[in-house]
């Protein structure tokens, strides 16, 4: 999978600083000419919905010398047809012979050769300039986090933070668990810290250990996941999650996390002087029960940011499961619901948060309408502004850093066995605003191999 730290950014070439800024200036750009072609508070009709209504209104006029005809029946016109495709995909320009020419020869690459396809670019003013296969639903690897971040926009507190507990009740303490997926075991947000807190709180034994975890869903994957990906591309999944769940491998944490990790707080609170039974149980903890200690994440707009730079696994399943009240499959559904108002008739499916799920299918030309209608929401501009950029940041740090590209990207990259992806905007040389998905299926090795592909295509539309 992808990297799962920051990149460096390498030290800008002179006169390149402005891309980054043109790059998120443009969705100022892209939000007026997708304005100017839809409507952007409500269902949007089609003009031949708009012509059938006008016409059995027309039919319904009964001419003065006609004789009335009697019914007993009342019909209901149809509801006006809701379907922002169209106006999306166009363009009001022809298409300049210099790009199309620059598009071909990089769709000729033999990087191409064996894959499965998918791609959708659209540049301001001239529409879908390039459709290969665009319908085309193919497994979209990290991609996925994309959904999970309009989501996130859609549905989350952008203030909001998961929170981890510790509340007395009686001798027992109650470590509940919120679903933070950025706990580790030392540090200043940690399970050592959170120890050091209940001693300063004056508790200086108890006589049992309870986790609560019912915050999140027992279950410790996702549909479509594979039993050799956990822990080495995601830690097994719960409401408590210490160093990404991914530092011990034995079946039984793998089983029960939440267990293995509130075991491993037991023992750190020994370390501050609190003495604990080391045996902890599950249970829940009640509402009226009194809070000795609490740690609260960063943001859920500061972890949307984290999970698109680094591409992080597990602060997306946690998102996702925040989204659904806890579940999974709940989450996306919400999501799914709460994209109906955007009119693009989605099609494609999802089986996770993070992109690793073999259930996640969805076609280029949705991703790229979906990051269209993205750019022009009031949370647009943040959105834009949370992807990686090309040659400075995140997991496009090391990539896309010509001259024509670097600063002027902002994707989110994609990299599963046997797939790649790259979904995101760019600011073409003559300023136009370009939004683009290219999704990539096919034999392990040749779909590594065609990040340079991608990379030339996305090249070839910026254009110098």
């Amino acid at each position: 999978m992808e990297s799962r730290s920051d990149g460096q950014a390498g030290r800008s070439r002179p006169g390149r600083r402005w891309r980054v800024a043109l790059a998120v200036a443009a969705v100022s750009a892209l939000a007026a000419v997708l304005v100017a072609t839809t409507v952007s508070t409500g269902s949007v009709e089609s003009a031949s919905s708009t012509a059938g209504r006008d016409a059995g209104a027309h039919a319904a006029v009964i001419s003065p010398t006609s004789a009335p005809v009697p019914s007993t029946t009342t019909t209901t016109p149809p509801p006006p047809v809701c379907d922002r495709r169209p106006a999306l995909d166009a363009g009001t320009e022809s298409v300049p012979a210099e790009l199309q020419a620059r598009v071909d020869a990089a769709l000729a690459h033999p990087a191409w050769s064996g894959l499965d396809r998918s791609i959708s670019v659209w540049v301001e003013g001239y529409g879908e300039v390039v459709a290969v296969e665009p319908d085309r639903a193919l497994l979209p690897a990290s991609n996925q986090k994309l959904f999970t971040a309009l989501g996130a926009h859609l549905l989350l507190d952008p203030q909001g933070r998961f929170r981890t507990e510790v509340r007395q009740t009686d001798d027992r303490l109650v470590l509940v668990a919120g679903g933070d997926p950025t706990l580790r075991s030392a540090g200043p947000h940690s399970l050592s810290a959170l120890a050091a807190q209940v001693r300063a709180a004056g508790v200086a034994t108890a006589a049992a250990m309870v986790v609560d975890a019912s915050h999140f869903e027992a279950s410790t994957t996702a549909r479509g996941w594979q039993d050799w990906q956990v822990p080495i591309y995601v830690g097994p999944m719960s409401a408590l999650v210490v160093d990404d769940n991914r530092t011990r491998t034995d079946a039984a944490y793998l089983a029960d996390p939440a267990l293995g990790n509130a075991t491993a707080f037991a023992a750190r609170l020994g370390t501050a002087g609190v003495g604990v039974e080391p045996v902890v149980v599950h249970g829940e903890a009640q509402p009226t029960d009194p809070v000795v200690a609490a740690l609260e994440s960063p943001t859920f707009g500061e972890l949307t940011r984290t999970m698109l730079v680094r591409s992080d696994n597990e602060v997306a399943e946690s998102l996702l499961r925040e989204i659904g009240a806890g579940s999974t499959d709940e989450g996306l559904a919400r999501i799914a619901a709460a994209l109906e108002p955007w009119c693009l008739h989605l099609a494609g499916a999802g089986g996770d948060g993070s992109g690793l799920s073999r259930a996640n299918l969805r076609s280029a030309r949705e991703w790229r309408r979906l990051l269209q209608v993205a750019a022009v929401q009031p949370w647009g501009p943040t959105f834009v502004g949370q992807l990686p950029v090309a040659g400075v940041s995140g997991t496009l740090s090391g990539r896309l850093r010509g001259p024509a590209t670097h600063g002027s990207v902002r994707a989110k990259t994609g990299s599963i066995i046997g797939g790649s992806a790259l979904s995101g905007y760019a600011t073409t040389s003559d300023g136009r605003t370009a939004v683009f998905s290219v999704v990539v299926n096919g034999e392990p090795g040749v779909a590594q191999g065609s990040v340079t592909a991608i990379d030339r295509l996305v090249a070839a539309v910026v254009g110098l």
